[in-house]
């Protein structure tokens, strides 16, 4: 069997965080939706952990932490409150386009900047079949916050840096509303946004940075999809329907077990995924795709079935049912939602080794 364990460091983060979100997160979740960001004391707390730089190496101004620490982290945050986290994270889900990036002086500047707070890069995921060379650049969402400076452009194992506008436009902010929300669309000709880099990365590169801003959204939905369950489960045990708890109706109780095994094997994968990534996998970036799939369905049904159990209840902003609900079906939206993950496990799948199998060679 697998060693399911965190090593001490992490478990000593993991319980960090841990503190930090029962005590400021959890309490604050509605007044941080309506200030638009997480409190002053929160991100004073972030700023020296450091949040955004635990999967960064000391070369980018990073803490070498690994990537195993930072979706650990993300997932405890997330449990209390997702809602801040895009934007508290920087680089956030546009890591994996720092690291890859061959230009280091350009990559240790964009990092800088955003492990300061003073701007942020968004990761756009463009389809490797448009045929333009250089397809237009619209960022659908970003955080309000800091002020958004690059946009990373993924498309297969290409890479591009483009600067955005100083005020790009204010986008509704239907989830993650602790973050607020912006969006940028770039032209074409005079109205196109300026080229910082244009890269040819090695093949499977661009999948590592997709996978990376993929495992991002998926520790992050990882937690979501915990708090859904618990807060369900001890709603269900209490409320009582023809003569006995909520959960102990036949019907309830296999979906909450059912959805049980859906959180717990979508934390596992996800972990494992992280692994690769700091053991230097080359198929990583398949595997965290793998890991994102998979999660966001076992977030759905978590998210989900916290509202069809609360009844009324769960549309009501007086649970926090459908804050997790809205915020999960974001994820699943994000790094070019489903079709582009699904394009992407498919063009590589036949070669890529399955560990079990290879293990028995």
């Amino acid at each position: 069997m697998s060693d399911v364990a965190l090593a001490p460091e992490i478990e000593a983060l993991r319980a960090a965080a841990e503190r930090l979100a029962g005590r400021e997160l959890g309490p604050n979740v509605r007044r941080a939706e309506g200030e638009g960001r997480w409190p002053a004391p929160v991100l004073a707390v972030l700023e020296g952990f450091p949040l955004g730089g635990l999967d960064l190496p000391s070369r980018l101004g990073g803490v070498d932490a690994g990537c195993l620490a930072k979706v650990v982290v993300l997932e405890t945050l997330a449990a209390a409150d997702a809602g801040g986290l895009p934007a508290a994270d920087q680089p956030g889900r546009a890591s994996g386009a720092v690291l890859a990036c061959p230009d280091r002086g350009t990559a240790e500047q964009v990092a800088t900047s955003c492990l300061a707070g003073t701007a942020q890069g968004a990761l756009v995921v463009v389809d490797p079949d448009n045929g333009a060379e250089t397809s237009p650049v619209r960022v659908e969402w970003a955080p309000a916050w800091p002020p958004l400076r690059w946009a990373w452009v993924s498309k297969g194992d290409r890479l591009r840096l483009v600067e955005v506008p100083n005020e790009p436009e204010l986008a509704p902010a239907l989830a993650f509303q602790a973050s607020g929300g912006v969006s940028v669309a770039g032209g074409t000709g005079a109205d196109a946004l300026p080229v910082v880099g244009d890269w040819q990365l090695a093949p499977g590169g661009g999948l590592a940075v997709r996978g990376r801003a993929r495992l991002w959204a998926a520790a992050v939905a990882v937690g979501i999809a915990q708090a859904a369950f618990d807060a369900t489960v001890a709603y269900t045990v209490e409320r009582v329907v023809f003569g006995k708890p909520v959960a102990h109706h036949q019907g309830n109780a296999f979906a909450l077990a059912a959805a049980a095994a859906g959180v717990h094997g979508a934390r596992l994968v996800v972990r494992d995924a992280a692994t690769a990534f700091d053991e230097g996998d080359e198929h990583a970036g398949f595997w965290a795709t793998q890991a994102w799939l998979e999660t966001m369905d076992a977030a759905f049904v978590a998210t989900d079935l916290g509202i069809q159990l609360l009844g009324g209840h769960g549309f009501l902003v007086d649970h926090l049912a459908e804050k997790r609900f809205r915020e999960a079906r974001m994820l699943a939206l994000l790094a070019g939602g489903r079709d582009a993950a699904d394009a992407d496990v498919a063009d590589c799948v036949l070669d890529v080794p399955d560990p079990l199998f290879s293990a028995q060679e």
